[in-house]
């Protein structure tokens, strides 16, 4: 299992994922979720990935090898050459649609689904910058200033930090703190998500890769956040005002 979420806000996009693919008592290994690709000045995309790990190798490696072909033939469409980031979302759901083809039947035969889930987000010149999610079929959703963040994976135990505290105006670096947190709390409640943890901010109209790092297991700043969230919450439950029970003999459902 893994998560992989990313918050879409006014002033840029922050990717972030984990880099555990099995967990268990003794079986527990890492591989990396995300990609960068860039062009400087014209465009930036990232993808992350969720699911089957080989149907995820399987489509990086035909991605990257539609862009190594590319060098010798302009005319061929590939991640880097597409007019728009929903063509962009789309050329990625051909790929999977093709593994789909190659792969589907030999793995449903055998008891497993054709599970792949892909983040596709950037920006290109003279664009706005957006996120897509797109799914096993090859069809895609974008993120918008409603729907302000995407999420793949196991998702369930960080969502409610975005639901209550993220939106579109939130400042980049208050949603790189956002993401960390999600991230963090599913790490801490499901053993399939851990560490390192990769995370890319990109600012708009930048079209440059300019922050990205990896944060290992007992990291400092990782280890300030899981204290400052622990103790901060602890804290908060303590100054919510104490439930008044009514004065009453018998309490509903009380024999």
């Amino acid at each position: 299992m893994t998560y992989c979420l990313s918050p879409l806000c006014r002033q840029g996009i922050v990717f972030l994922s984990d880099s555990r693919t099995t967990a268990g008592v003794d079986n527990i290994t890492i591989h990396p979720k995300m990609r960068v690709h860039a062009r400087d000045g014209q465009r930036v995309i990232s993808l992350m990935t969720s699911g089957n790990l080989s149907l995820t190798q399987t489509v990086m490696s035909l991605i990257d090898e539609d862009i190594a072909r590319g060098e010798t033939d302009p005319e061929l469409p590939h991640l880097l050459n597409q007019p728009t980031m929903y063509e962009t979302a789309r050329y990625v759901g051909s790929k999977i649609r093709q593994v789909e083809r190659l792969d589907r039947l030999a793995l449903q035969a055998d008891g497993f689904s054709f599970n792949i889930h892909v983040i596709v987000g950037g920006q290109i010149a003279g664009l706005p910058h957006q996120i897509f999610h797109v799914y096993p079929q090859g069809n895609a959703i974008h993120a918008d200033i409603e729907s302000p963040f995407l999420q793949i994976g196991e998702f369930k135990y960080g969502k409610p930090i975005l639901d209550r505290g993220f939106h579109y105006e939130t400042s980049l670096v208050e949603a790189l703190k956002f993401g960390v947190l999600s991230l963090e709390s599913t790490m801490k409640s499901n053993l399939s998500v851990g560490t390192p943890f990769d995370i890319f901010c990109y600012e708009r109209d930048s079209l440059t890769v300019k922050y990205r790092m990896r944060l290992e297991d007992g990291d400092p700043y990782l280890e300030r956040v899981r204290k400052e969230w622990q103790d901060g919450l602890v804290e908060l439950v303590s100054k919510i005002p104490h439930l008044e029970f009514a004065n009453v003999d018998r309490q509903p459902g009380v024999q």
